[in-house]
């Protein structure tokens, strides 16, 4: 049996879609003031970045099982020497070769992201450059790894479909 302290329970599905930045932001300081006044937040997104920012604790569902459960810093701790390293290329370009040093590379658009060791931030950085100085890219950025790679990390094994071959 579980029990909860008297309160409120407030259930969002999806609360920012389709909403521009400056409500999405008076959105989550309105959110945040009801947890901090007592209510329970129970908040489904599809945004993992916002999310990141936004929420205490979290359970990351894929294909309807929950894989992890924790605090986004707490989901992010095995990918804490891994850098994220974000470059945009320009329209049209081809996806540039990877350097040895770099992880598996993700494109979506123009975006083109890796991760890399903190070792190697000096490396990609320069090669960040390079791209910029050689026309192929407009901009980089170099951070910490974030919930949405822990998020793929999680559940790269899992098939889209939801569907095991055990089952």
């Amino acid at each position: 049996m579980a029990t909860i302290s008297p309160g409120h329970l407030v259930i969002l599905d999806e609360p920012t879609n389709d909403v521009d930045p400056l409500r999405r932001r008076l959105l989550w300081n309105e959110i945040r003031a009801l947890g901090a006044h007592g209510s329970s937040v129970l908040l489904v997104t599809h945004n993992v970045l916002e999310a990141e920012k936004a929420v205490d604790r979290l359970a990351l569902i894929a294909s309807g099982r929950l894989v992890a459960e924790g605090t986004p810093s707490s989901l992010k701790a095995a990918d804490r020497a891994q850098l994220r390293l974000q470059v945009m290329l320009v329209p049209g370009a081809e996806t540039p070769a990877q350097p040895g040093w770099a992880g598996p590379p993700v494109r979506v658009g123009n975006n083109l992201v890796t991760t890399i060791a903190e070792s190697d931030a000096p490396a990609g950085i320069t090669w960040a450059a390079s791209l910029i100085d050689s026309g192929v890219a407009e901009e980089y950025a170099l951070g910490a790894s974030t919930l949405e790679d822990a998020y793929i990390r999680l559940t790269s094994d899992i098939p889209a479909d939801g569907l095991h071959g055990d089952e």
